[in-house]
């Protein structure tokens, strides 16, 4: 009787033990950590001319002679001061061609598309994110996810140094995420994409730009 006392002990103390080791996984469990949230995201799917008509094909709309983007909602403003970034989307069956519209900033060309107005509040601790293809078909083509500049609330943003090559960029996206630092986080604030003449030799596509919130750290 008394082992099976002692045993039944030990069998309890090993589970108590185990559930508290399994519970406890950093110095603060007593609050759960906040999950991402997206709360901005530019697809460029639901754009149209601005005369009216779909967009099918060349000529391809520049930025001001388009709308219903998809930050209209929320009282977003796009342009381009260059008036030369256009909209655009490929045939066939590529990963390009399935996601339908995105920007399209020409080669050896300054273009850009500023989106201003842009309501964050009092929001933290903010990602973007955006696809990138920098036009490579062939096998020795190469270019880098930094050659486009980034400025959000007139401040730049660094970018990662990412060589895109035909294995990893060819009709396909890469996906790009930056962190952006509270200190420059205004309540309505602006996003610049700058393609300037000496860095795009190939013309650059994106799509998919989205502000994250609380999202996870990274390199």
């Amino acid at each position: 009787m008394k082992f099976k006392y002692i045993y039944s002990l030990i069998i309890i103390g090993l589970v108590v033990k185990g559930f508290l080791i399994s519970c406890v996984d950093n110095d603060d469990y007593s609050t759960p950590p906040i999950p991402p949230s997206g709360f901005f995201k530019e697809t460029f799917n639901k754009v149209t001319k601005v005369k009216g008509g779909i967009i099918i094909s060349s000529p391809w709309p520049k930025v001001s002679a388009v709308t219903n983007f998809d930050g209209e909602a929320e009282g977003a403003v796009y342009s381009d001061p260059f008036r030369l970034a256009d909209i655009r989307k490929l045939n066939g069956a590529s990963e390009i061609a399935k996601k339908e519209f995105f920007i399209w900033f020409p080669a050896n060309k300054e273009s850009s598309l500023i989106i201003s107005n842009i309501p964050l509040g009092n929001r933290k601790n903010i990602a973007l994110r955006y696809n990138f293809n920098a036009n490579i078909y062939n096998s020795d083509d190469i270019s880098n996810t930094n050659k486009l500049r980034i400025r959000f609330n007139e401040k730049e943003l660094t970018l990662p140094d990412i060589e895109l090559n035909a294995f990893n960029n060819r009709n396909k996206y890469k996906g790009v995420m930056i962190r952006i630092p509270d200190e420059i986080l205004k309540e309505i604030s602006t996003l610049e994409l700058i393609s300037e003449a000496a860095s795009n030799d190939r013309g650059f596509r994106v799509d998919d730009i989205e502000l994250v919130e609380n999202f996870p750290n990274f390199e």
